[in-house]
């Protein structure tokens, strides 16, 4: 854990051997607990002195489909349960089963059916040659893409390309240019759904660049944006009113991969 404004080493903790940590919803609201797959089976790594360690094991169903059952992608829910999927596919839906992280081993409760992976078409508000493709899971769009030619552009060297990966609530997400040029809505923009009209504003977060393809991290209050490229670490505001500051954490080296701003 690094203070982006001082680039300070603030804490460190070692992840359990084959822990794959590449996404916050794999630990709790605390940062106490850490869950993950390992040989198909679901376990959570409790922190204790500076190291997470494995404190609970759960087998998965074998009920849910033909073949060998895995658990896939374990989250932590808002009432601290446990939640994983169990024999979903590109085609199957599978089925969602939750566990309290304090019963080791206790059979999974079953939730019902996950969600199908889906595609949504929405158009850019106000731009004709536009197309965004949002990734449904369920109820849950857990992604965009945003493409389309700026207005009076060419449809070749005029043409645009956001990937929105880093969701911010149930409509809002925080997109990246897939390339160095055509940089309409700037290196970093923000994509709102407005779902019932089927449309999506996009608005310049930070200006263009030549190093595309940034990491984006929301900050907890959802007001400000860190943004990593190769040029360093830098800061702004959301709303893109704000000139993205430097920062410190700029200078640190070899400090992996950060993965979000707690």
């Amino acid at each position: 854990m690094y203070d982006i404004t001082t680039g300070k080493l603030l804490a460190s903790a070692a992840a359990p051997a084959g822990a794959d940590v590449d996404r916050r919803e794999a630990f709790d609201a605390t940062m106490h607990r850490l869950a993950y797959v390992t040989d198909c089976e679901m376990q959570v790594a409790t922190l204790t002195e500076g190291a997470y360690v494995p404190s609970g094991r759960w087998q998965p169903p074998q009920a849910f489909g033909a073949g060998k059952q895995c658990f896939g992608f374990p989250t932590f829910g808002e009432d601290g349960r446990l939640r994983a999927t169990i024999g979903a596919t590109a085609s199957e839906p599978g089925r969602v089963v939750s566990v309290d992280p304090v019963q080791d081993g206790a059979p999974p409760s079953d939730e019902g059916v996950g969600g199908l992976r889906q595609e949504k078409t929405f158009r850019i508000a106000g731009l004709t040659e536009s197309d965004v493709r949002a990734d449904v899971r369920g109820d849950t769009i857990t992604g965009l893409t945003v493409t389309g030619v700026k207005p009076g552009g060419d449809v070749v060297s005029d043409d645009f390309w956001y990937d929105c990966d880093t969701r911010l609530d149930k409509t809002a997400f925080l997109c990246v240019s897939h390339g160095s040029a055509g940089q309409y809505y700037g290196s970093v923009a923000l994509a709102t759904l407005d779902v019932p009209a089927g449309t999506v504003t996009v608005k310049q977060v930070a200006p263009a660049s030549k190093t595309p393809r940034a990491t984006v991290l929301p900050a907890p209050d959802h007001k400000r944006v860190a943004i990593h490229d190769s040029t360093g670490w830098y800061t702004t505001s959301l709303d893109g009113a704000s000139t993205p500051a430097r920062q410190p954490l700029s200078d640190q080296q070899d400090i992996g991969d950060i993965l979000f701003w707690g």
